[in-house]
């Protein structure tokens, strides 16, 4: 995803860039399909650094971590970065301080690759067990079946390891 801050003559401005599904690897396994991923920005712009704030939104299918279906949802997270322009300066990614926080703009060209902050954004946004509804009954852990979907006929007895002691001493 590229930020093209040629476009701005005056500031503060506003942008949005909308990104290609392929542009993004390195998620996690429970993201199945990336549909659309939009980055809206507010951009103050001082010397050759340029202040950005906005919203990652992304429309994704997921994986269930109770059922393993496939579900959509979207994903919205909040993000800020810097887009620093080395051309003024000479610098290299090792002259910025160690944070992840900036995006480097190489040359004069004005454009700032930022489908890492992006990525991040997006990661950050995912719930750590995504599910495709809170009533969710996952599968059976006898014989897989989708329990969402049909019942089963599998013996499933609750049995808290931890009541062993007192039920050894029932049963002398």
């Amino acid at each position: 995803m590229i930020l093209d801050l040629r476009q701005f003559e005056h500031f503060p401005a506003r942008a949005e860039v909308k990104g290609r599904p392929d542009e993004f690897s390195g998620l996690p396994d429970e993201v199945r399909k990336i549909r659309e991923v939009t980055l809206r920005v507010a951009i103050q712009h001082s010397n050759d650094e340029y202040f950005c704030q906005g919203t990652v939104d992304a429309s994704v299918d997921l994986e269930c971590s109770r059922c393993l279906t496939e579900f959509a949802t979207e994903l919205s997270g909040k993000t800020d970065f810097i887009a620093r322009s080395d051309a003024t300066t000479g610098a290299t990614r090792r002259d910025v301080p160690d944070d992840e926080d900036y995006v480097l703009i190489h040359g004069n060209d004005l454009r700032a690759d930022v489908t890492d902050i992006v990525r991040q954004t997006m990661v950050l946004a995912l719930s750590l067990k995504p599910l495709c509804s809170e009533s969710c009954r996952g599968l059976c852990p006898m014989c897989g079946t989708n329990l969402n979907e049909r019942s089963c006929n599998c013996h499933r007895q609750q049995v808290d390891e931890r009541w062993n002691g007192l039920r050894d001493l029932l049963n002398p």
